[in-house]
């Protein structure tokens, strides 16, 4: 008696002790709860987790199949309450799983969960609360789509304490469109004969459209950097050579105001070898990287450094003017 004693107390302290290591290693998780779920011939459970340091999710999954045919797994989806859906890190591989049999498996999300933060920043917005897994398959001898949706949600003092530690703010910026850009850039090129005599010009938060090419921005300030990615597409009848050292961000007026930045040019089609030159139906992507500290975080106006970074033939300027930045907390 005294030995089952012994046995059972060392039992529960093993356990307690795995209980508390799990605890730790477990610090930066989110923990959600989700039913078990039958639609159909297929049953699945659903153990899902966000790491806040990856800020990503991992759901392991339980597919069994019940019916008297193969079940084919089509996909496996994501989803916000909102209907934002994404698709795993590593991509969907097809499962089947036979007559009365069932499979167990991980896979790792970083959800979209937000379109204008995404939008502005390129960041995929922090996590959310409750997320819904979107599983579609076939059946044996049936060649239409069924879908089985696994809802699970957060405890919310669980996730107001997740979102506190985790959360860093992150400052977005987007084009000031309140300004004489579109009348002084249309005025300017109906001085320049490649940009025709009636050359479309048009602002909006995150794009510019002028005489054919168009760029658009994402970019966000974090942790004393500013981040950010233009993409450039020429669809003009003539060419543009890019300055990648005239390419700026800044807190004010002047160029090559703060730290020292990083600039790198990302050739994602078009024949010519030299990144700096854009023919029609060429794209560029921008890279931009700077150590940039504002006065007043989160609410200084930035500048854009447009002028001098793009240039026609004969060494002209395509912008006549840089482009004013608003900030907005994300």
């Amino acid at each position: 008696m005294k030995f089952s004693f012994l046995i059972i107390l060392a039992a529960l302290i093993l356990y307690g002790c795995k209980q508390d290591h799990k605890k730790i290693a477990n610090a930066s998780e989110l923990v959600y709860t989700a039913n078990d779920t039958t639609s159909g011939a297929l049953s699945a459970t659903l153990v899902l987790t966000a790491n806040g340091v990856r800020n990503n999710v991992t759901a392991t999954i339980k597919l069994s199949n019940a019916n008297a045919g193969p079940v084919n797994i089509q996909d496996i989806l994501i989803s916000t309450t909102d209907g934002i859906r994404s698709l795993p890190e590593t991509g969907n591989s097809p499962i089947s799983l036979r007559p009365g049999t069932d499979t167990t498996f991980s896979i790792k999300f970083r959800p979209l969960n937000d379109f204008k933060t995404y939008q502005v920043t390129g960041m995929p917005g922090f996590i959310k609360p409750a997320y819904n897994m979107l599983i579609s398959y076939k059946t044996s001898g049936n060649d239409s789509l069924k879908t089985l949706t696994l809802k699970s949600q957060t405890q919310k003092d669980a996730y107001q304490n997740f979102t506190l530690k985790y959360k860093k703010p992150i400052t977005g910026y987007s084009f000031n469109t309140k300004t004489d850009f579109n009348a002084n850039q249309q005025k300017y090129l109906k001085t320049i004969k490649q940009a025709g005599k009636t050359p479309f010009v048009y602002l909006s938060e995150q794009e510019i459209a002028i005489a054919g090419l168009n760029f658009r921005l994402k970019s966000y300030s974090a942790h004393d950097t500013l981040h950010a990615e233009l993409f450039i597409v020429n669809h003009a009848e003539f060419a543009v050579k890019i300055a990648p050292d005239a390419f700026d961000i800044t807190a004010s007026e002047k160029p090559n105001q703060g730290g020292g930045k990083t600039i790198h040019l990302e050739r994602l089609s078009g024949m010519q070898h030299d990144s700096t030159m854009m023919e029609k139906g060429d794209r560029i992507l921008v890279h931009f990287k700077k150590y940039l500290k504002p006065a007043t975080a989160g609410k200084e106006t930035l500048v854009l450094h447009l002028t001098k970074a793009f240039m026609l033939t004969g060494r002209k300027n395509l912008f006549s003017e840089d482009v004013q930045l608003l900030p907005a907390n994300y």
